[in-house]
């Protein structure tokens, strides 16, 4: 070896060994288009980071690199260091995960959900310990508002909705579609534009926002609202390779939690913002907005109230997960506790404003010397 390399090395070797920084390029796989909301997340986690570790670069790597159903294993794999992963698409990797996901009715607010289920996430051994053994490190998921029926039909009444095919990106909805006369089907947010433009789908259940994350303002024509469908909080959206994690610094690990609370409550906040655009977009697109009809209504309210009592019965059967009923229980607790956390004006308000509170109430009782290390 040249004198200059072994220098080299000699001196990486006692820099790590001391746990001095060491200058690192970090790549998120995105999963998305470069236009979608998470991008706005990513891109405001990237800011944030860099200000805390200036040694450590990120770069968004989006849908043509990857995509969403690609992350998890390009994660786990170390393709890319961190990715957006949904677990609602991969039960079996995440089962622990499922039990909180599958409590979707009793959601409302997409800011409440998505700190409940970060800290109900960070604080289960068990959903760590799964994602750990998968290479994965969780760091925050991100909620998106209300569900509602984005359709090439019209769609509200359950006569209406009666053979309907349904994109269904979770259980939860697979369940309500079937209990409303539907016919759930499950494919991926990227496969929903070329199935419903290819006439294979009617339509889809999702937020509002996906008409342009998804570029669905193009071929939706029909939206309804007021069926009660719970919110989506099984976005994972910054889960890191176990081993890029562990070749951080103490420094470098805390900079990228704190840097984790700004980044999901910036895509937090960008879904609720992208509500109003979106339905300025369907004006604009001419697509007809509607209220569900009373009977929809009705029967939506009664599956709701009917199936938050056997998630935990399903969890443990389906998944054999333990204490299923004391964790479901524990997850409404932080459901009530996030609701009243949120300001009432959080949507009119600077995404600090969330971001503090999800860096009071869970990232700053992390420990990053112990977090991941196990």
């Amino acid at each position: 070896m040249k004198l200059s390399k072994l220098v080299l090395a000699l001196s990486l070797g006692a820099a790590l060994a001391s746990g001095a920084a060491v200058a690192k390029d970090l790549k998120i796989g995105s999963g998305v288009l470069p236009t979608h909301t998470n991008q706005i997340g990513y891109d405001a986690f990237a800011k944030a980071l860099k200000e805390r570790a200036p040694d450590l670069n990120v770069r968004t790597l989006p849908l043509s690199f990857l995509n969403i159903s690609q992350t998890f294993a390009g994660v786990r794999d170390g393709v890319v260091d961190m990715g957006f992963v949904l677990a609602p698409i991969i039960p079996a990797e995440f089962p622990e995960a499922q039990l909180p996901i599958n409590l979707a009715m009793l959601g409302s607010s997409g800011f409440a959900m998505a700190g409940a289920m970060t800290e109900y996430l960070m604080t289960c051994q068990e959903c760590l310990a799964e994602k750990l053994k998968r290479n994965h490190v969780y760091l925050a998921s991100v909620a998106a508002g209300p569900y509602w029926i984005l359709s090439t039909k019209k769609i509200t009444t359950l006569d209406d909705i009666k053979g309907k095919k349904l994109r269904s990106g979770a259980a939860p909805w697979s369940r309500w579609a079937q209990d409303m006369g539907a016919v759930a089907m499950s494919i991926t947010p990227n496969e929903i534009f070329e199935a419903m433009s290819q006439g294979n789908l009617d339509g889809a259940l999702v937020p509002v926002s996906e008409l342009t994350n998804l570029r669905l303002v193009d071929v939706v024509k029909h939206i309804t609202l007021d069926a009660p469908m719970g919110t989506y909080h099984g976005m994972e959206i910054l889960n890191m390779n176990r081993n890029t994690w562990r070749s951080l610094t103490d420094a470098q690990r805390r900079a990228v939690l704190d840097s984790a609370a700004i980044g999901s409550a910036v895509i937090s906040q960008r879904y609720l913002g992208d509500v109003e655009r979106n339905f300025a977009e369907a004006k604009k697109k001419n697509i007809q907005v509607h209220r569900a009809a009373p009977d929809l209504v009705a029967k939506s309210k009664a599956f709701a109230e009917a199936d938050l009592g056997n998630v935990a019965a399903s969890a443990e059967k389906d998944y054999g997960i333990k204490d299923a009923a004391a964790k479901a229980a524990r997850f409404r607790q932080l459901v009530q506790k996030w609701e009243k956390l949120i300001p009432a004006d959080i949507d009119k308000a600077d995404p600090k404003v969330l971001s503090d509170i999800y860096q009071r109430e869970i990232y700053s009782k992390i420990d990053p010397k112990t977090f991941g290390m196990q």
